[in-house]
């Protein structure tokens, strides 16, 4: 079974007006959520074999806070096309994935991450679906699980979201009940 990890990168910082979009670095209440998000992602030892993040501040810097929850040999690559991708962009992306990597997080943006994530899960409506659908905020986590096929066969409705966690579900690396 392949796994697919679709992570939005933490709250970003509006302070500077000044800032370009791609150079805006994480507020402080991002940061505080990446401690959190970093130990859950520990808590449920989720260690993707590769990284595919955009290389855009806000992006790399939650990457870097969360790094330590990887294993040492898990590959990252920062790829411009995730900052201004959509959820083709993202599709085309996955099937160029080779298929001895077992598990993927995508580290980027909405509004594509939601609707990859939707197109992919599209069939069976669950609780963690419906949440998903209602809002996608930053440092949300879906885990998107393919019961057959190769990343080259990833096509809508193929998948099934088997978690959907925000940051405001975190205390301690566990998720509150």
């Amino acid at each position: 079974m392949k796994t697919l990890y679709l992570l939005r990168h933490a709250k970003s910082s509006w302070e500077d007006p000044h800032w370009d979009d791609f150079d805006r670095p994480l507020a402080p209440r991002g940061i505080k959520a990446c401690k959190q998000m970093k130990a859950y992602l520990k808590q449920n030892k989720i260690k993707p074999d590769l990284i595919i993040c955009s290389p855009a501040e806000r992006a790399r810097e939650t990457y870097m806070r969360i790094a330590g929850a990887f294993s040492r040999k898990t590959e990252i690559k920062f790829e411009h096309t995730l900052y201004d991708a959509n959820s083709q962009t993202l599709l085309k992306r996955l099937r160029r994935v080779d298929r001895k990597v077992s598990s993927i997080m995508m580290i980027g943006h909405n509004t594509a991450l939601e609707h990859f994530a939707l197109a992919l899960t599209s069939g069976t409506e669950t609780k963690s679906l419906a949440r998903m659908r209602k809002k996608y905020p930053t440092l949300a986590l879906a885990s998107i699980k393919f019961q057959r096929g190769t990343w080259a066969s990833a096509s809508p409705g193929c998948a099934r979201l088997s978690d959907f966690v925000v940051p405001r579900d975190l205390k301690g690396g566990k998720v509150k009940k």
